[in-house]
């Protein structure tokens, strides 16, 4: 009877391993793991346009990028500044309006 337990508690463990394998090379190809991102540098869907070290100035910045029709937010980094994030499809616009 505790052999029967125990090769019970085998093939579980090995189904789930084998699972797991398969989740694993479905979701990276079989090649190495992604490097992670670099701390502070992922902002989803906005790419920072400007780097400032004044949050009064970057708040200037962004509402004349909002005037203009540029859906602008503000983040701080890990170093302090204040990035001005815009959307990857306007940041050629804003960043010609930062420059303006």
């Amino acid at each position: 009877m505790p052999l029967m337990y125990l090769a019970g508690w085998a093939a579980s463990a090995g189904a789930l391993a084998s699972l797991l394998l398969i989740i694993r090379l479905l979701k990276y190809g079989g090649g190495p793991l992604p490097p992670p991102p670099p701390a502070g540098a992922d902002y989803g869907l906005l790419c920072s346009a400007s780097m400032v070290g004044d949050l009064a100035f970057a708040r200037e910045v962004r509402d004349r990028l909002r005037t203009n029709g540029v859906r602008a937010t503000l983040a701080t980094g890990p170093d302090g500044m204040v990035r001005i994030l815009v959307f990857a499809d306007e940041l050629d616009h804003a960043r010609r309006l930062i420059s303006s």
